[in-house]
């Protein structure tokens, strides 16, 4: 009956942890959503926690500057922000890549706008993103 009653506990701790092992992570993590200006004037969802990463050609050219990026602090935080010069610096009007890092915080929406200026103001990226 010893025997009997140990292994029935031994059948059940084995089992509870089988089980504990198989539930399912909410929070794991998603790969980063990659973007582009071709994916500007969208809504977009992301899950809490998800990183977003946007990528544009520097229009340093045209003698443009960006402004602050928009957006909801609350559901958005801007992590990096990556300049990356380009591969060939003879060729005309290739100023690089700037990539910027978001990472979501919580549910809710948020716009994510970036413009440029020049004596007058362009948008150069502009989305809404919807954190679930």
């Amino acid at each position: 009956m010893k025997n009997l009653y140990k292994t029935a506990l031994f059948l059940f701790a084995i089992t509870t942890i089988a089980l504990a092992s198989c539930k399912k992570d909410n929070n794991a993590q998603q790969p980063a959503l990659r973007l582009s200006v071709a994916d500007t004037g969208k809504t977009l969802s992301v899950a809490k926690g998800q990183t977003i990463a946007i990528t544009i050609s520097n229009p340093g050219d045209g003698g443009f500057t960006y402004n602050a990026w928009q957006y909801d602090a609350t559901v958005l935080h801007l992590d990096s922000h990556v300049y990356t010069a380009t591969a060939n610096p003879t060729l005309i009007g290739d100023f690089g890549k700037d990539t910027w890092q978001f990472s979501s915080l919580q549910n809710g929406t948020s716009i994510l706008k970036l413009t440029a200026t020049q004596g007058y103001t362009i948008t150069m990226f502009n989305d809404h993103i919807v954190v679930k």
